[in-house]
């Protein structure tokens, strides 16, 4: 196995393993999933859409170019669909939260799981329009030379995402502690929490380190066609 290969492996393992923590979490120790007004298990889709999110298809949205040996642009479009299919759980899961604790009668955006959260997601947000305006080339637009100066921040912004996300997601794992009371040390309960929290610093590792390790693996390229491009004015041409 390849050395690329491994990663890829380690990568898929700690994106994989906690949806279905989560989902044993829930099902074994709360109340399962229910969408219902008024049922504090609406609460539980708030983890599960939110690793789906940020985790699972993020997580491959940000090593799409080092992994795949597609054409660049072919892998640009990968890399942005799949974002915008992240934000789409990601704002499921705010929505699920910001619900039951309307419902519940919950102070929001109370804690510094909350804060970060919520820095992240805007973050992500930025990061992601930013993107299609320098990157995507649908409409013709920024200019090579902008977009080869804008990249170092565009990756190190998505670095800097990921850090977010596993930061949030260990508060996040923290304050779950000071609602279950009754939670002890060594408590079945705390080793699956615990041994999420483990793995999601594990696949921060492995995305940081793919993202960083190498160049990225690409077919020869096709040229592009841009759709909408600007036609040059004729008004001061002769007759």
């Amino acid at each position: 196995m390849s050395k690329h290969l491994a990663w890829l492996v380690a990568f898929e393992f700690g994106a994989i393993v906690p949806l279905i923590l989560v989902v044993y979490w829930v099902q074994k120790f709360l109340s399962g999933f229910v969408w219902e007004k008024g049922n504090n298990a609406k609460f539980n889709y708030h983890p599960l859409f939110m690793l789906i999110g940020f985790v699972f298809i993020m997580g491959h949205a940000v090593i799409t170019f080092r992994i795949l040996p597609l054409s660049h642009r072919v892998k640009k479009y990968i890399h942005a669909s799949l974002n915008l299919v992240a934000l789409v759980f990601i704002i499921i899961g705010l929505v699920a939260v910001f619900e039951n604790h309307n419902e519940q009668g919950i102070e929001p955006l109370w804690s510094v799981h909350s804060w970060i959260g919520i820095v992240t997601f805007a973050i992500f947000v930025i990061q992601a329009l930013s993107g299609l305006s320098v990157f995507q080339d649908l409409v013709e637009g920024a200019s090579n030379e902008v977009r080869g100066q804008y990249k170092p921040y565009h990756v190190a912004a998505g670095t800097l995402i990921v850090s977010l996300v596993t930061v949030t997601i260990l508060t996040g794992i923290t304050e779950k502690y000071l609602f279950i009371g009754s939670m002890k040390s060594f408590s079945p309960h705390a080793m699956v929490l615990n041994f999420l929290g483990l793995v999601v610093v594990f696949w921060a590792a492995t995305v940081i380190f793919i993202l960083h390790s190498g160049v990225e693996k690409r077919s020869p390229e096709v040229k592009p066609v841009v759709l909408f491009a600007r036609v040059p004015s004729h008004d001061n041409e002769d007759d």
